[in-house]
């Protein structure tokens, strides 16, 4: 593909009209069994001059002209402002432009596009926006990309946890399954740590680009867990997390390619001080000869 730039037209697509017996198979296959888009009485009495044309209809053209137009893309996000109705047998032509080319934080080219359906007399009856991810071919695992989805040796996020007795007896039941008596805890166990991880948590998803790398997954877990601590943690302590990782490699597996994602978390008191370190190995394999397609979208029409 030539180089992409901003005002570059993607194409057009049509004139193109959608027949009565293509609304009736859309109603059947979307659920929208409204009449009026199918049913001239019914048109008529919503104050349409024929049966109307199904809006999410329009995107999917408009989303499939992205797609045939950039080759191996993926939407990220899609959106659609639906100006005035389309009858069924008028034409509509459907095209759009580069608004927008940029560097996703995995290493990918975005691209953000304004597009358009337009009528006989040329006036707009839909206008879209959307951000499509150039996916490139791969032939393994891009350890470069990772890295940088990633952000490998940087801070990659700080969070501040207010440790109480009931989170360290939540913790201790859980683990144990018995009860504890919540007025007698002032100190956690030292499996604890863990419990303040960010990504555990769910606080801190940097995995977005790997999840969708375009291989079969064989499998996938925690590799590896260790722990520097210079005191428990304490009720009553309020805990900054500070998370970076610090390495991405690969190995060869017996189920595949196997990708390792290493953290570290920094973990520091109310004055400063530290309390432990805690580094944390996730690993993946995927099997290189197997590939899929996992779409990313968020669409809104």
């Amino acid at each position: 593909m030539n180089a992409l730039r901003v005002g570059d037209d993607i194409g057009s697509y049509g004139p193109l009209a959608m027949s009565i017996e293509d609304s009736v198979r859309w109603a059947a296959a979307s659920g929208d069994l409204t009449p009026f888009h199918f049913d001239p009485q019914a048109a008529a009495d919503r104050g349409f001059e024929g049966p109307v044309v199904h809006g999410p209809w329009k995107a999917a053209v408009l989303r499939g002209l992205v797609q045939r137009w950039l080759g191996k893309a993926v939407l990220r996000s899609f959106s659609a402002d639906y100006l005035a109705p389309d009858l069924l047998g008028e034409p509509m032509v459907f095209g759009g432009s580069i608004t927008g080319v940029g560097v996703t934080t995995d290493g990918a080219t975005q691209v953000d596009c304004e597009l358009w359906v337009k009528r006989a007399d040329g006036s707009l009856s839909v206008r879209a926006t959307c951000a499509a991810v150039v996916e490139e071919e791969l032939d393994g695992l891009p350890l470069e990309r990772v890295k940088q989805s990633v952000r490998l040796g940087e801070v990659a996020g700080v969070f501040v946890y207010e440790v109480t007795s009931g989170d360290i007896a939540r913790f201790i039941e859980a683990v144990t399954g018995e009860p504890v008596d919540r007025d007698d805890i002032d100190e956690a166990p030292a499996t604890f740590y863990a419990a303040l991880d960010p990504v555990e948590r769910r606080d801190l998803d940097l995995d977005d680009f790997v999840q969708h790398l375009p291989f079969r997954k064989t499998g996938g877990g925690n590799a590896f867990n260790e722990v520097s601590a210079v005191r428990p943690i304490r009720a009553g302590d309020v805990v900054t997390v500070t998370t970076r990782y610090t390495e991405v490699y690969e190995k060869k597996g017996s189920r595949g390619s196997l990708l390792f994602r290493v953290r570290e978390n920094e973990l520091t008191d109310a004055a400063g001080e530290r309390i432990a370190t805690t580094r944390c190995g996730h690993v993946l394999s995927f099997d290189l000869t197997s590939r899929t397609v996992t779409p990313r979208a968020e669409a809104r029409a």
